[in-house]
């Protein structure tokens, strides 16, 4: 850091997750910025029982910490953002030059060259006007980030915030290429033309079910089908090391406080867009799956239906199921309300964790059922992940899916008592039909069903 009365100080302010510390080489970027003076101030965003999402707990640290600056010049950088040499001070200028600007930020995921989502300015390395935070209270809702929120109120004051395209930052959390899909074809440049994928989500906290239970049973059966994994707030070392196995793509993304049943969607949604439209796709929840077969009967089942929803029905249905009117009756829209519980009432119910088809069908039901998430027709449901979604879309227009076989997504929760146990060879079989292809054990029923299961 270069001193000097002169130049500018500024205060950096970082948040880490819980239980973490901020990666030695961002902090000693922050310390060799040129032609500013830094004051770096780290805290730690711990989440309260009452939050209802990562944004929240975010929000809440963001305002707490800002209240250690003193400087006219106020940073936040987050704890895995790279800042270039020059990055502070270029944000710097271009605020002293931007008299209408009260923030302006490092485009360190290439948000402004490729997202859909205009206006949006990310926190993750954003420099402030001192007297401008100041007047900033940072907040969330259900379907906004903090980020979010509080350009939409920098700009209701009339105050401009944007992105500075000469300002460099790298994101350590994202693999090259704003997290494209990589692994192995980054090594041998294969391209991605085979006839059929698996879709993957996870975050952290499943990391080692993707591992050690999903991956290896799809492999121990012989699928070696490219599996696609997206995945959530992972360490480069772990993104690192997932690029490591064979057949396996990873599109890196960083937490955002969204659910993985939610935010997969929109995820899915981009990679069955760029997928060849022929190609069979399908994809299973990570935590609580697994395979016991090839899917080989599952891709021909795709092959004569190509444009159809493959899903799964669940063992209850309403009036039996009690999850159909709470997530159904709590959206806020009385139309959208109504129309939902009359459609669930009268129609199968159908179980998210798994779907099959066409990349071009998938794609079509992903960018839809992403769109309902974030409009009338699901706003407010109690719903946590992506099944009301899934129901609406079939339901109000039955032709666009197939009543899949039940052992693609076998639904262990809400079964009788005894249908589900463990065979001496070790493999989850229904006394009423044997084998079961594919394991879920939805509602950690695996658990309740004393079964634990090895491969």
């Amino acid at each position: 850091m270069n001193q000097g009365c002169a130049l500018p100080t500024v205060d950096v302010l970082m948040l880490c997750r819980p239980h973490s510390e901020p990666q030695p080489v961002v902090v000693d970027a922050i310390h060799r910025q040129n032609d500013v003076n830094v004051r770096l101030h780290i805290a730690t965003g711990w989440p309260h029982s009452a939050d209802r999402n990562r944004w929240q707990t975010i929000a809440r640290a963001r305002n707490r910490i800002k209240q250690r600056a003193a400087a006219d010049w106020v940073m936040f950088v987050d704890d895995d953002v790279l800042l270039d040499p020059q990055c502070i001070a270029t944000l710097v200028h271009r605020l002293k030059c931007s008299p209408t600007l009260g923030a302006v930020a490092a485009d360190y995921d290439l948000e402004n060259q490729t997202s859909t989502n205009a206006g949006h300015v990310g926190m993750g390395a954003c420099l402030f006007r001192g007297e401008v935070l100041e007047t900033i209270q940072f907040r969330s809702t259900a379907n906004q980030c903090e980020c979010a929120c509080c350009c939409e109120d920098l700009r209701q004051q009339g105050i401009g915030i944007t992105y500075c395209g000469i300002a460099k930052a790298t994101h350590l959390g994202k693999t090259p290429h704003d997290a494209t899909v990589v692994g192995r074809q980054a090594r041998n440049h294969a391209p991605l033309t085979h006839s059929s994928y698996v879709l993957a989500a996870f975050d952290r906290r499943d990391l080692q079910r993707f591992e050690h239970q999903f991956l290896r049973s799809l492999r121990t059966w012989g699928n070696a089908c490219p599996v696609i994994a997206v995945t959530y707030g992972l360490y480069p070392s772990e993104i690192r090391r997932l690029t490591q196995l064979s057949n396996v793509h990873v599109v890196a993304r960083p937490s955002n406080g969204t659910m993985v049943p939610v935010r997969r969607l929109h995820e899915f949604a981009e990679i069955t867009g760029r997928l060849p439209a022929e190609a069979a796709v399908a994809y299973w929840d990570v935590s609580d799956v697994v395979f016991q077969t090839q899917l080989d009967t599952l891709w021909q089942s795709v092959a004569i239906r190509p444009d159809v929803v493959h899903a799964v029905i669940e063992p209850k249905g309403y009036p039996d199921n009690a999850v159909i009117p709470a997530w159904s009756l709590s959206i806020h829209d009385p139309g959208h309300r109504r129309n939902a519980f009359e459609l669930l009432k009268r129609n199968p119910f159908l179980n998210s964790g798994f779907a099959a088809g066409t990349a071009a069908t998938l794609h079509r039901y992903f960018s839809a059922a992403d769109r309902m998430r974030t409009g009338p027709e699901l706003a407010g449901t109690t719903d946590w992940g992506d099944q009301m979604g899934l129901n609406l879309y079939c339901h109000q227009q039955p032709h666009r899916w197939h009543a899949a076989d039940e052992g693609w997504n076998y639904c262990v929760h809400d079964r009788s008592v005894g249908e589900v146990a463990v065979s001496p060879e070790g493999l989850v079989i229904s006394r009423r039909t044997g084998k079961i292809p594919v394991v879920h054990g939805n509602a950690r029923s695996l658990r309740q069903f004393a079964i634990s299961v090895h491969h």
